[in-house]
């Protein structure tokens, strides 16, 4: 598996561990949790391979770029997704996941007494959720979910952005821990990310089953009558 990856990336980057990092960090799902372990992996990219510091800088930048077209397009691209007959239903389901992430965020900015503080929640909540080194809570759900909430383009950049850093400085902390073995930080991220998006696709087939029998069940007893 390693030795797959090894040839595989140094086939499309041709060696170069600096440009892979930041377009890899740039991905959603992998972002910089992902990157920061990939480009000091010396599995990978042997003697290569980033120093922690220059792992951590270059997946942050790579990260932290797609936020600033992000936070432009997000709620203009759903809107038109949602009037084509492909993507409809794609569009609304994602619109619903971050409509529902936002709800908490939503909830405590309205227990404060003043706007500024509301706004200030906001931002905060914004800044845990993206800061917290956990697969899907990265800047592509983070932006989504500050543009849903009404945050402005620099309040969104930045309360991301920042969070995008902390979550960055703990990733490669825990690199640190494993050394010259970091590729397994990779597998352990991508593992837990896999198994977290098969969980949602099955929790999404049996909940339309449930909604096809229900709805089947009505048609009969309505045919009865």
């Amino acid at each position: 598996m390693t030795e797959f990856l090894h040839n595989l990336f140094a086939t499309l980057f041709d060696d170069n561990v600096i440009l892979a990092t930041i377009l890899i960090s740039m991905l959603p799902i992998i972002e910089l949790r992902g990157g920061i372990p990939f480009g000091m992996a010396t599995h990978i990219w042997g003697t290569k391979a980033l120093s922690y510091a220059e792992s951590l800088l270059f997946a942050f930048l790579g990260s932290s770029s797609i936020v600033f077209l992000l936070a432009i397009i997000i709620k203009p691209l759903i809107d038109w997704l949602k009037k084509t007959k492909l993507c409809k239903k794609l569009a609304i389901w994602f619109e619903q996941k971050i409509l529902g992430k936002t709800q908490k965020i939503q909830e405590d900015s309205k227990n404060q007494t003043s706007l500024k503080k509301s706004k200030w929640k906001k931002l905060l909540g914004v800044f845990i959720f993206v800061a917290i080194p956990l697969p899907l809570t990265g800047v592509w759900t983070g932006t989504c979910i500050a543009v849903f909430l009404g945050l402005s383009y620099l309040e969104t950049c930045g309360s991301v952005i920042l969070g995008n850093l902390c979550a960055g400085l703990i990733t490669t902390l825990i690199s640190l821990i494993f050394k010259d073995n970091t590729i397994y930080v990779l597998y352990i991220f991508l593992g837990i990310t896999l198994a977290l998006i098969l969980a949602g696709a099955i929790k999404i087939v049996v909940r339309n089953i449930k909604q096809k029998k229900q709805q089947d069940t009505s048609d009969q007893e309505t045919t009865q009558i």
